[in-house]
C-alpha cells in the first residue's frame, strides 16, 4: 500500500489562512465597542462636597430638564348638565332617565308643578326632582307660586340613559306679577284695626258663624268667584254684606287626578269692588275630587266711586 507524504511547505501554506482568521476573531473579541462618548472628569472639590458643579467643569453648559406631572387620568365618562332655552307657552320635549332621579333647575324662586302623569315629582328650592319607572311621556306645567298665570310646558321623554340635570333659562323675562294689594282701611279707621277686623271676620266664616255687622244672603248669578288656575272648579255660594266689605263664599274643587295646591292669589270675586283678601278652609292641598270652602273679601265701592261718568261728546266724535 503506497504511503502518503506531505511536504512541510505545503502544510504551512494550508494552515496560514486559518491562523490569520482565528487571530482576527480573537482581536475583535478582546476589544470592546467604542461608543464615541468622552466623559469629563469630576473635580475633587465637587466630589468632596466643597462646591457645586459648574458648567465650565464639564466644558459645556447644563441642560435643564423639568419633570412634567403625569397628565393621564383614569378613564371615565362625564355627562354634564344641559342648558335649555325656554319660553312661556311653548312646549319643550326633553329626554330624562327612566328608573333614575332627574333634576330640573327652573327659573322660578318657588316653582309649583301640575301634572296628571304617574311620575313622582318633588320641589326643593328652585329645583324639581322627577322620577318615573315607565317609558311613557311625562307632561308637566311648571310655574312660580306667586304668578300661576305664566307657566312652562314640558314633555319629558324617558330613555335608558344616565340621570339628567336640565337647566331651564327663560328667553324673555317674566312680567312683574300684580299681587293683590293689602287691604286699605276705610276713612276714619286705622290700618291695624281694619286688618284685625278682616281677620276676625274670616275666622267667623271658618267657624260657620256670621260675623258681627254682616247680613247673609245667597249669591246671585253674577256674583261668582273665579280662579285662574288649571284644575280648579268653583261654584258660587253666599254673600255676607257689611258696611265696608262683602264676604263672598264659594266651593272650590280639584278636578285633576293628582294632589293640587290652591294658589289663593289666583282667585278673585266677580263683584263691583276690589278683592282685598282670599282664604281657603280647611286646607290648601286638595286630593283628586276633594272640595273646600273659599272666602273672598271685597271692598265695597264708595258712593263717589259708584257715581257713573257722563261720556264726553268730543271723545265720542259728536258735533
Amino acid at each position: 500500500m503506497p504511503r502518503c507524504r506531505f511536504h512541510r511547505t505545503s502544510l504551512l501554506r494550508a494552515l496560514t489562512p486559518l491562523v490569520v482568521l482565528m487571530a482576527g476573531v480573537s482581536a475583535a473579541a478582546a476589544q470592546p465597542d467604542n461608543p464615541g462618548i468622552a466623559l469629563p472628569p469630576i473635580p475633587d472639590a465637587v466630589l468632596a462636597g466643597e462646591r457645586t458643579l459648574r458648567p465650565e467643569d464639564v466644558g459645556g453648559r447644563f441642560l435643564r430638564v423639568k419633570a412634567e406631572p403625569s397628565t393621564q387620568t383614569p378613564p371615565h365618562l362625564e355627562v354634564g348638565p344641559m342648558t335649555v332655552q325656554a319660553a312661556i307657552g311653548v312646549n319643550l320635549i326633553l329626554e330624562i332617565a327612566v328608573d333614575h332621579l332627574n333634576r330640573i333647575l327652573t327659573p322660578f324662586p318657588s316653582p309649583q308643578v301640575r301634572t296628571v302623569s304617574d311620575a313622582s315629582t318633588r320641589v326643593d328650592g328652585s329645583a324639581i326632582y322627577v322620577a318615573t319607572a315607565s317609558e311613557g311621556p311625562v307632561t308637566l306645567f311648571v310655574s312660580d307660586a306667586s304668578d300661576p298665570n305664566h307657566a312652562l310646558s314640558l314633555t319629558l321623554a324617558p330613555r335608558r340613559i344616565p340621570p339628567r340635570e336640565i337647566r331651564l333659562v327663560l328667553t324673555d323675562p317674566l312680567p312683574d306679577p300684580s299681587p293683590i294689594a293689602a287691604p286699605s282701611a276705610p276713612a276714619g279707621a286705622t290700618a291695624p284695626d281694619y286688618v284685625t277686623a278682616l281677620t276676625e271676620a274670616m275666622r267667623a266664616l271658618a267657624r260657620e258663624e256670621i260675623p258681627d255687622g254682616y247680613g247673609l244672603r245667597q249669591a246671585r248669578r253674577q256674583e261668582t268667584v273665579t280662579c285662574v288656575q288649571l284644575g280648579l272648579e268653583t261654584r258660587r255660594g253666599q254673600v255676607l254684606e257689611g258696611s265696608d266689605l262683602w264676604l263672598v263664599t264659594a266651593l272650590v274643587r280639584n278636578t285633576t287626578d293628582t294632589e293640587l295646591e290652591i294658589e289663593e292669589r289666583a282667585c278673585r270675586a266677580d263683584l263691583d269692588g276690589d278683592t282685598v283678601a282670599v282664604a281657603v278652609w280647611p286646607r290648601v292641598w286638595l286630593a283628586p275630587g276633594e272640595a273646600v270652602e273659599l272666602y273672598v273679601a271685597v271692598r265695597r265701592p264708595t258712593p263717589e266711586e259708584r257715581r257713573p261718568e257722563r261720556p264726553s261728546l268730543r271723545r265720542a266724535g259728536g258735533r
